[in-house]
């Protein structure tokens, strides 16, 4: 069984070594993945771009833990989904709005999983109780259908104009937006933050005139400079907005 841990814990305190050995002690054969444990804190919409454009890559029937949670331990909900023939426990925050159309949501039921949780540490105490408790029941067995109050995060389309948002900045300072090829095949300009104006797609990050945009390897539509920090540069922050004339 593959079990993946996405997480803001950075490298300190323990916390992402007791998560894995709750793990441990639960699974009898287990590969744990590390996607990162560097989210920037309480940043959930960062790792709602991590986990959507790296959790498709896994084989079917993976388990991925996201704890990116500032509200833990309060009557916030925790979810299961299954979404692309996978499996996602995490907090219904920010996280989630980028993983469009799931499957099924089911809200788990904290008391039947661990009715002994520590308030402070959930990740632990039933996220990772819940991944074993998954790989050996349905996910129906987790709780009750529900929905979520997070929102998905999708493109608005319109007639001459796709309007997206900046979901995501790498650590060179790229801006990745939530907009992809599927919604634009040409166009006559976009805008970033009504900062930034770019009128042609560059290829690769060394080519074209600066500032440019390209698709990248996820297939989304992100913003650069050659060897610059974008975000810095125009000052761009998480959800700015990203227009698209076409």
């Amino acid at each position: 069984m593959i079990v993946t841990l996405t997480t803001d814990f950075g490298n300190s305190g323990g916390f992402a070594a007791q998560i894995k050995a709750k793990l441990l002690q639960c699974f009898d054969n287990i590969n744990i993945v590390d996607i990162t444990h560097s989210i920037t804190p309480f940043n959930a919409q960062e790792a709602a771009y991590i986990i959507a454009t790296t959790i498709p890559h896994f084989p079917e029937n993976s388990i991925h833990i996201v704890v990116v949670d500032p509200n833990v331990g309060t009557n916030r909900k925790i979810a299961a989904i299954k979404w692309n023939k996978q499996f996602i426990i995490a907090p219904d925050n920010d996280s989630l709005s980028l993983i469009n159309d799931p499957e099924e949501i089911i809200c788990i039921d904290k008391d039947k999983i661990n009715p002994h949780s520590s308030n402070t540490f959930e990740g632990r105490d039933i996220m990772a109780k819940a991944a074993c408790f998954l790989s050996r029941r349905t996910i129906e067995e987790m709780g009750a259908p529900c929905t979520l109050n997070t929102k998905p995060l999708k493109p608005i389309a319109k007639s001459d104009k796709i309007i997206g948002n900046i979901v995501y900045i790498d650590r060179f300072g790229n801006c990745i937006s939530n907009i992809s090829t599927s919604y634009i095949k040409t166009f006559k300009k976009a805008t970033v933050s009504d900062k930034v104006e770019i009128t042609a797609i560059s290829k690769t990050y060394a080519e074209g005139k600066e500032p440019k945009a390209l698709v990248n390897s996820a297939g989304f539509f992100e913003f650069a400079l050659f060897k610059k920090n974008f975000a810095e540069t125009f000052n761009i922050q998480y959800l700015d907005i990203v227009e698209f004339i076409l």
